[in-house]
């Protein structure tokens, strides 16, 4: 269930009487789209009107560009517009815009994801968390940037990158996945602060593991002076779980654990990283994009590996200022499931986009009132002092229209709240 940004921008605009999507008829030039439907429109179909007027391109070379339109020829059905990067040819796919730019739609979209909270919402289940665990996004579904480049996970000369293929994941529905030339994929210090707290201490680092050759991957702790690693992956291309436990030195110049790659030819795969050492009592759970950072219940399972069928509250959590949920010393090294909702946002590869392929994950009729949030955000900038009042007073009827429309598709459409926040046994 998503929608494209695309798909909400045409949404938006039928419903404010804004739509116009066609197809030029023949060749224009960088300053002219010519399409004969244009023919069928008035005079000042185009027109001074205190709105600026688009085009938008949606297909070949200048797919995406948006130029303003001065005016419009029904005589031979073409738009003239400041120049685009080159010539619109014939059969090239275009929008007209002429109460708001695409742009200005764009950004009403990606406010009205927040704005429209809670009447909708991203609904959030994660069981990425692992109690005690030192290590931030250790399953590899929270925290990447893009399908390369992951926020606590560093590629040193391999390439590294998200996996959502099965089976290559053992825990939630993404792994990390090494390639190329020989090296490695670390978390250290420098990435994650709390990992300064492992100085002088004895830690173990676990993962599962699926390597395709023998005797070239393995797990390594490195404090700046010593470099310790466990047995080498059996190369049989199946996951197996090494683990590897080091002293840290006291003063160490750095604290890192890595995933390393001996040989250029093999294909690598890490899910589910673990650091045990100390007792951590908390979990960071600001990745997770809940609203506040506050879930609505915390559960644990004591059994490992996709096994998600037995869960048991957790009583007694907290979640303090800088994102960390506080848990009991009761729960030990067991998986958490982590629910509540947060707020939309239109994304490309888990990451924040304002692309007209990013998705948000919502559809109709949901969308409806996504949209309606967004024209009340165009319209109020309508009512602004740039216009005369007798246009502010135009614009100031639509908006009152938009706002009781907003609270009657909040009414039919808007999602049902997730149960009462459950802090058990407080």
């Amino acid at each position: 269930m998503s929608t494209t940004l695309a798909n909400a921008r045409i949404q938006l605009s039928k419903e404010i009487g804004d739509y116009w999507a066609s197809t030029t008829t023949s060749s224009g030039s960088t300053t002219t789209v010519v399409d004969t439907a244009l023919k069928a429109k008035t005079n000042d179909w185009i027109s001074d009107a205190p709105q600026e007027m688009y085009d938008l391109i949606t297909s070949g070379t200048y797919d995406q560009e948006e130029r303003k339109i001065s005016s419009l020829d029904i005589t031979t059905g073409t738009l003239t517009t400041l120049a685009h990067g080159g010539t619109i040819g014939s059969g090239i796919t275009y929008e007209v815009h002429r109460m708001f730019s695409a742009s200005d739609k764009r950004v009403a979209l990606v406010q009205a994801c927040k704005t429209a909270f809670p009447a909708i919402y991203r609904k959030i289940i994660s069981t990425s968390k692992t109690m005690r665990n030192w290590l931030r996004d250790p399953d590899f579904e929270d925290d990447w940037t893009s399908s390369a480049a992951n926020t606590y996970w560093i590629a040193a000369t391999s390439t590294q990158a998200k996996n959502t293929t099965a089976p290559y994941f053992t825990r939630g529905v993404t792994s990390l996945k090494l390639t190329t030339a020989a090296g490695s994929s670390y978390q250290s210090n420098t990435q994650n602060t709390d990992l300064n707290q492992l100085a002088g201490q004895d830690v173990t680092f676990k993962a599962w593991i699926w390597s395709d050759t023998a005797s070239d991957t393995r797990l390594q702790i490195y404090d700046g002076t010593t470099t310790t690693y466990s047995d080498y992956h059996t190369g049989g291309s199946a996951f197996e779980e090494l683990s590897v436990t080091a002293t840290i030195k006291s003063s160490p110049s750095v604290i890192r654990f890595s995933l390393v790659r001996g040989g250029a030819a093999s294909t690598v795969y890490m899910d589910d990283a673990r650091v045990f050492g100390p007792h951590f009592g908390k979990v960071y759970i600001g990745d997770l994009n809940l609203a506040n950072n506050l879930p609505h219940s915390v559960e644990y399972s004591s059994v490992s590996m996709q096994n998600y069928e037995v869960w048991q509250p957790v009583y007694r959590w907290e979640v303090d200022t800088d994102g960390y949920l506080l848990l009991p010393d009761t729960v030990q090294d067991y998986m958490l499931r982590i629910k509540g909702v947060g707020y939309l946002d239109f994304l490309t590869s888990g990451a924040s986009s304002t692309a007209w392929t990013a998705t948000v994950d919502i559809d109709s009729p949901q969308l409806l009132i996504l949209t309606a949030e967004a024209i009340i955000f165009l319209f109020t900038q309508l009512v602004l002092p740039n216009y005369t009042s007798g246009d502010r007073d135009a614009f100031a009827k639509i908006l009152q229209y938009w706002q009781a429309e907003l609270k009657d598709r909040i009414n039919k459409f808007g999602m049902v709240p997730p149960p009462a926040r459950s802090n058990w046994g407080l």
